[in-house]
């Protein structure tokens, strides 16, 4: 039996991987804008870049995962 707290905090779980996302997206822009800015990359935005894409793929998976999955009982019409 579902409590009434389960969606609410689905959609919490859904918005903070969104946030997660943008941030990790963001982080790994400001590498590539470092490395415009200056003309030569460095240690950091190197580290920005690959950390940032890492994250941001990660984040697609488990997005992608959690919102095609199916739902736990088979029963439940959505």
């Amino acid at each position: 039996m579902p409590s009434k707290t389960d969606e609410p905090l689905k959609s919490i779980r859904y918005l903070l991987l969104v946030i997660v996302f943008l941030l990790a997206l963001g982080v790994a822009a400001l590498g590539d804008i470092a490395v415009a800015v200056r003309g030569y990359t460095t240690g950091i935005s190197t580290a920005a870049r690959s950390i940032g894409g890492v994250v941001v793929l990660t984040e697609l998976v488990l997005l992608l995962y959690t919102v095609l999955r199916p739902s736990e009982n088979p029963d439940a019409a959505d």
